[in-house]
This record gives structure tokens, sequence and C-alpha cells, in this order.
């Protein structure tokens, strides 16, 4: 674990303790001797790492700062060497000088914590509410998530990892790829290899390059910030309308799942897979929605349903959207970002 600790020397100084033992011992606002620390420098950084043969003694707790028989009393009491005594007092000294007890007993870290740099975020709960409307959703001022009913208008898949040419534009929306050839590139050009948490894609191996210089890092949605990688869904844009508006969506592999029936891309790409293959061996033409080359559901054909069922505009009831709203963005960049989606069942009239 990592701590930071304090003296009359430096306010702020990091600390690893190793073992777990140690650990166990450390509290806020208490006052420990260290001993037997290895301190390392990396760069401009200094700080210290115990050892094997590291000790941790308390020497005082929040309560001691209000003993009745008095703060020094307390202090000469301690089972130290002179020493290690006088560097106490200097410690207490430096905790009264800088307000770091607090009424005289608790070690106040809030008070300061503003002064220490850290390289995490801290979780704040972002305000729900109801839209009524896409129009009502466009006036939202703060970043928040927001729920809302609308139809679906168009998916448009910004293709940036191959070279389109001005006849193949349409290539990038969806809805009017469904009823031509073309169709059959459409696995190709909305999956691929990607990281399954964030929906990043981390390279082409299926069948196009993705431009590396975009692949962040980290995984923002990993609790070890580690890419699990599999098979993706692209993220893209989907369009979605009402009586007074149309607005984006960003969506990427989880939110895609959720609107393509919970199908995940792995299952619609080795459906495709083995439909080819199956073709290629029978040198004809499949058909059917029932099975697969492997005998599996041939949830390729059942994927390709589902999205012409999406585009029948007119005759679907309107889609309950949950997003979140971040309003530093633009509405084409990430703006609305799609959490979850599901049909309502309305009753009759």
């Amino acid at each position: 674990m990592d701590i930071l600790v304090g003296d009359e020397t430096r306010s702020y100084f990091p600390v690893t303790i190793w073992q777990k033992q140690l650990g166990s011992l450390i509290l806020a606002g208490h006052v420990f001797l260290l001993q037997n620390l290895k301190v390392a420098k990396f760069g401009d950084t200094v700080e210290a790492r115990t050892l094997h043969c590291s000790s941790l003694q308390c020497l005082l707790q929040p309560k001691d700062f209000v003993a009745s028989k008095g703060l020094d009393e307390v202090i000469k009491d301690c089972q130290v060497g002179i020493t290690a005594r006088d560097k106490l007092q200097k410690v207490v000294g430096w905790m009264q000088r800088a307000r770091l007890v607090h009424c005289g007993s608790v070690l106040n870290y809030y008070e300061h914590r503003g002064q220490l740099k850290v390289n995490w975020k801290v979780h704040e709960e972002m305000h729900s509410q109801n839209c009524p409307s896409l129009s009502e959703l466009c006036r939202c001022e703060n970043s928040s998530k927001a729920t809302f009913h609308a139809s679906v208008g168009e998916i448009f898949l910004p293709i940036t990892w191959v070279n389109v040419q001005e006849t193949e534009a349409e290539r990038m929306f969806v809805s009017r790829r469904l009823h031509t050839s073309s169709q059959n590139s459409l696995v190709d050009d909305l999956i691929t290899t990607g990281c399954q948490l964030c929906g990043t894609p981390v390279n082409g191996t299926l069948g196009s390059n993705v431009e590396q210089n975009t692949i962040p890092l980290y995984c923002q949605r990993s609790s070890n910030r580690l890419h699990v990688v599999g098979t993706v869904y692209r993220p893209f844009l989907l369009y979605v309308w009402d009586d007074s508006k149309y607005l984006p969506i960003s969506v990427t592999n989880k939110a895609a799942e959720l609107l393509f029936g919970n199908i995940s891309a792995e299952k619609v790409y080795s459906a495709y897979k083995s439909r080819n293959a199956l073709k290629k061996n029978q040198s004809c033409e499949v058909h059917g929605l029932s099975k697969a080359g492997d005998g599996n559901p041939d949830f390729y054909m059942i994927w390709l349903v589902l999205l012409n069922v999406l585009f029948k505009h007119g005759q679907n009831s309107p889609f309950k959207f949950k997003v979140t709203v971040d309003t530093s963005k633009e509405w084409e960049n990430g703006r609305l970002d799609m959490i979850s989606v599901s049909l309502p069942a309305f009753g009759a009239v």
C-alpha cells in the first residue's frame, strides 16, 4: 500500500508499505516511528519503501492530543530513545503550527487535501433527469444522465481506417447498405478487434487497418486499466429523432450489444465466417435463419433482421434511451453517450 507521511521538514512524502502486517497498523491521524526504510530517487521524485527488516511503532493517537494528563506527558511516556523523542516533539509542534490537528484531536486531512496532486478521479454521482423531448434534451446546460424516447433514424459509421472514395460515401450509412450487395462487407466494417469494456478498436486483424495513434494506452472502464481484447462493434453514431429534433448518440461496444438484441460482435462475426465457409464448401447460396455452418443459431442473419427492423421508420414504437450528457463536447463528438436502450411496452388505449 502507498501512504503519504509528513514532518517538519517535508509536508508530504510517499512511502510504500510492502508488508501486510505493517499496512494493517497504519491509520490516518496517528504519529508513527518508521525505521529501516530504503529511500530511492526517480527523476525529481524521492520516495521510501519498506524492507523485510523495517519496523513501525505507533507513538501518538488522535485521542492523545486531548488527553487529560497533557500532550507533553504523553510524549514523555513514549518508549523511545532521546533522539526519537526530540524528533516526535518537533513533529507535534509542526502539526500544531500547520493546523493539522483539528480541535486538538483529529488529523484534518480534508482541509489540506487540495494541496495534493493525485492521479485518480473522484467518482461523482451524476444528476439524472427525464426529458420529454429531444428539444428539452438540447437545453441541458450541465453534464448529467438523461432518459428520453426517440425513434432510430440512421446508423452512421465513420470510416477512417481506409480511404473512402467520394462514390463510396454511402458506405458510411448502414441503412442504405442493407438492401444492396454491400451488406456482405458490413460485418467487416462494423466489427473489429478491440477492448470489450471501453469499445476502442485496438488493431485491424478483422479486415481493416485502424489508425494506431488513436488507441488509448489505458482503459478508463477497467479496474486495472488494462484493455480486455476481443471482437467488438466499432464505435458509431446513432441518429435518433422525434417530432421536435434529430440528434446523434455515440455508441460503443456494450451499448451496441443492447441495441442489437444482446447479440455480441463475437457471435455475429463467428456466424458470418461459418456461413461463408459453408457457402464455399457447398458452392451454393445459403438461406434461412435457423443454423449456421457450425450448428449454432445463425446470429449473422438474426442480426441483419434486427438491423432491418430498426429502420422500419414509422412502424416501430419509440425506443427508450438512457445516455450520459457531456456538455463540454460537440454533438457529433460524444456529447451524448448511450448507456442503455429498451423498447417500452405501451398498453392498449
